[in-house]
């Protein structure tokens, strides 16, 4: 075969490895984003003080206009108060 050939397939060889690493680290990317958002919305649950039952009011609420205090107090929601930002 000739050379450039081998260098065609040597370089594709490289590139395909290389592709495959970076589809490796996105998904654990896309995976850590989803556990963090996961953990932030179990944080803003228990922060809000809200029962399984006033979830899914809010949430239904939710579908047809955004949360705001007013959605989370018309469902019965609760707050704690706000860890201040040196205190983290």
């Amino acid at each position: 075969m000739s050379e450039k050939l081998d260098k065609l397939r040597a370089t594709l060889k490289k590139e395909q490895e290389r592709r495959i690493k970076l589809n490796n680290r996105i998904e654990i990317l896309e995976r850590r984003i989803q556990e963090e958002d996961s953990a932030e919305v179990n944080e803003m649950v228990r922060t809000a003080k809200v029962t399984p039952e006033q979830l899914a009011a809010l949430l239904r609420q939710s579908a047809t206009a955004t949360p705001n205090p007013a959605t989370l107090s018309a469902v019965g929601a609760t707050f704690e108060k706000e860890v201040g930002a040196d205190e983290d």
